[in-house]
């Protein structure tokens, strides 16, 4: 009886590590196949003109991305890069909307804060450092939001992007680059 209990064990426990595997497999849910999505191209060219909307929306990031690094200034250094780094984004934007007289007066605005980016970015953050900083932004925009305010640049909207960009940048015009970079794509 003891041989048969040892055996009949032995046959249990032999069992038991070999294991059901197959049988697992087999009642275990496969992964559905998911057909990935394909690409699409737009080669249609669009044609972006300056107007007074698209300054319009370059102001309002600007001035929000303003008066959050303004607000905020100290407490993350990331936090401050990227908001200067995008208020002077949307300057550079409504630089490239603007005729080339208004562009220059608002490029050493935007000059003067490049400067204060530079101080930013390195971290030469102390708390005369922050005063300074803020009181240089506060009067860059109050002076922009006095001088390149939506209703006041009406008239100094240009026809197109193609017109010459402005002497002291020397780059392009966001928007004809983009243009030219599609029909690129498009050939």
């Amino acid at each position: 009886m003891r041989k048969i209990f040892a055996l009949a064990m032995a046959v249990f426990i032999a069992l038991a590590l070999v294991g059901c595997d197959s049988l697992q497999r087999k009642f275990t849910r496969k992964p559905k196949y998911v057909k990935p999505i394909p690409r699409l191209y737009q080669l249609k060219k669009y044609d972006i003109k300056p107007s007074a909307a698209l300054y319009s929306k370059h102001y309002a990031y600007w001035q929000s991305w303003m008066s959050e690094l303004i607000q905020d200034l100290g407490g993350n250094h990331k936090k401050d890069v990227r908001c200067v780094e995008e208020a002077l984004s949307q300057l550079d934007d409504m630089r490239n909307i603007l005729v080339q007289e208004k562009a220059d007066a608002l490029t050493k605005h935007i000059h003067r804060i490049e400067e204060v980016r530079d101080t930013i970015v390195k971290e030469n953050l102390s708390q005369f450092n922050i005063s300074q900083v803020i009181m240089t932004l506060e009067r860059e925009d109050r002076t922009i939001k006095r001088e390149f305010d939506v209703a006041g640049i009406k008239g100094y909207i240009k026809e197109s992007f193609d017109e010459a960009p402005s002497a002291e940048d020397g780059t392009a015009p966001a928007a004809s680059t983009f243009s030219a970079s599609v029909s690129r794509n498009a050939e």
